[in-house]
């Protein structure tokens, strides 16, 4: 059953969304991740103008409810929790992060990224699950791959939420990006 993201817009349309989880797959692939292994936490959208923004709130508004509406690095970035999960890589997925516009360009206006999630061991800190990850998948070492670590800081979080953004080097014929926290983006935003 074809789920109502799809169903009533001409915004979201399956083939779009088919043709991501295939960009994705490949990555995920090339970085040895095995997405079944790893709650996909949520799932993201690039648009390049508020517009565009404004048009992807209102679908996900009818079809879920705002959990986070905070400021990122100078820009709003909106999680909807969607009403019926979307099924990707097997896996019910029920967050979307929108982030409205900022100063990028994005190659295509459409699904960008996914986030899974490499949880804390017992008494790790941030600087050991990143030395932890790094070495289990010694993305660093692969040419092919674009590897971008970064800590955000959003206002009221009190847990750390260290990121690994894993991409292709080469972006010409697959743009996508795989993220890797060690929280469920629902932890962070409630504690």
């Amino acid at each position: 059953m074809m789920h109502p993201l799809f169903s009533d817009s001409d915004l979201a349309t399956i083939a779009e969304f088919e043709h991501f989880q295939q960009k994705i797959t490949q990555l995920a692939q090339a970085m040895a991740v095995d997405l079944t292994k790893y709650q996909i936490d949520h799932l993201a959208i690039r648009v390049n103008s508020e517009d565009n923004a404004r048009k992807w709130l209102a679908l996900f508004m009818k079809l879920g409810t705002i959990l986070s509406d905070n400021i990122v690095n100078d820009r709003i970035i909106y999680l909807i929790q969607l009403n019926e999960p979307l099924m990707f890589s097997g896996q019910p997925v029920d967050i979307v992060e929108l982030p409205f516009p900022k100063n990028k360009r994005y190659p295509l206006e459409s699904w960008e990224h996914i986030e899974i999630v490499i949880p804390f061991n017992e008494d790790e800190n941030v600087s050991q699950w990143l030395y932890r990850v790094e070495k289990k998948f010694l993305w660093n070492q692969l040419t092919t791959l674009n590897v971008k670590v970064s800590v955000p800081k959003v206002d009221g979080e009190r847990l750390p939420n260290p990121s690994i953004a894993v991409s292709f080097a080469d972006k010409s014929d697959n743009f996508v990006c795989i993220k890797v926290h060690p929280y469920n983006i629902k932890t962070i935003i409630e504690v």
